[in-house]
């Protein structure tokens, strides 16, 4: 059963919005579209997994993707968490083409693609200091009697796998995406003391819901992109143009003569995305290229936001949860 869906992650979502609203000889465009394409091969390496997870028993593995939980000072995110009554299980899914090599001497990745080798972080090590902290929050929250298993899966199936000499226990970590379903088999036989009942794994399942910490990550600061390079104006829903024009109580478009009355309820999602949880009128006529006080307000009230302080000071809170992962 799922407990918690995969959705889209903020930071693709986020550079989709930029490099729609990005001024179009932004100098660092195809940078971030290289960053976008990175983000995508992950979330879509992620999805590849679906099928070999899909003849799972419903309704004893409690499936939950993309948890972020705290930890410290600090959060340890999970790829993929299975519970069982038996035992639990993380995967973390790496879209890796080319050949790899797990050197765990220097405890690095190398990956050879097209001649070219790069280094990375080794999944192995990051994949056992995520056991570890889902170990660890278990125990604070009184679950420290059933085993955790993990695992890397490789989601290109014609990747190359190789680890370092005399090292060959390693590859109990590493396994291709078409191997998972086997892994879990063989989970199941080594793990066949209950642990705990499902409705002792219900109550755990919304515990780690409750704990899940999305995150939000700030673009703008992050890629170093100042407000005037953002274009601003509500957006054609139809075809995309910057700005749409407001005639008459509704948006109009002067390129593809579409009109709307609420296009600009995605602009303020657009806003919330680059820069922050909580606008102004001031901000939001700014943002959406709108003169008027009364109208704006008129569009944030009919919205039923949150808001704090008083008159002008008055900010208004965007909590959309269709983009939060």
């Amino acid at each position: 059963m799922i407990m918690k869906e995969r959705c889209t992650p903020v930071v693709v979502s986020g550079l989709q919005l930029l490099l729609t609203r990005l001024l179009p000889h932004y100098p660092l465009r195809t940078y971030l579209e290289d960053e976008l394409a990175k983000y995508l091969s992950g979330y879509k390496g992620e999805q590849s997994i679906d099928f070999h997870m899909k003849h799972l028993p419903q309704k004893e593995y409690l499936i939950f993707h993309n948890l972020r939980i705290p930890h410290n000072d600090s959060y340890f995110q999970l790829d993929i968490l299975i519970l069982t009554p038996y035992y639990f299980f993380i995967i973390e899914v790496k879209n890796f083409s080319g050949k790899l090599y797990f050197d765990q001497d220097l405890f690095q990745l190398i990956r050879t693609y097209n001649g070219i080798e790069e280094a990375f972080a080794d999944p192995i090590s990051q994949l056992k200091r995520q056991r570890y902290c889902l170990l660890d929050w278990l125990k604070n929250h009184l679950y420290s009697e059933i085993p955790v298993e993990a695992v890397v899966v490789i989601s290109n199936p014609q990747t190359q796998i190789k680890v370092s000499p005399g090292r060959s226990k390693v590859y109990k970590w590493i396994t291709h995406k078409i191997n998972l379903p086997e892994k879990i088999r063989y989970f199941d036989q080594k793990h066949t003391e209950e642990r705990l009942s499902m409705k002792d794994l219900r109550k755990l399942s919304k515990g780690l819901l409750k704990a899940h910490t999305p995150s939000i990550p700030n673009l703008l600061q992050k890629y170093q992109i100042l407000e005037d390079d953002i274009v601003k104006g509500v957006a054609c829903p139809s075809c995309g143009l910057i700005p749409m024009i407001r005639n008459t109580r509704k948006w109009f478009c002067p390129s593809c003569k579409c009109y709307s009355r609420s296009a600009h309820i995605q602009a303020l999602k657009d806003y919330s995305l680059l820069f922050g949880p909580t606008i102004t009128n001031s901000q939001f006529r700014d943002f959406i290229q709108l003169e008027s006080r009364t109208i704006a307000k008129k569009y944030l009230l009919s919205m039923d936001l949150p808001t704090s302080g008083e008159l002008r000071h008055r900010k208004y809170h965007l909590d959309f949860d269709d983009w939060r992962d």
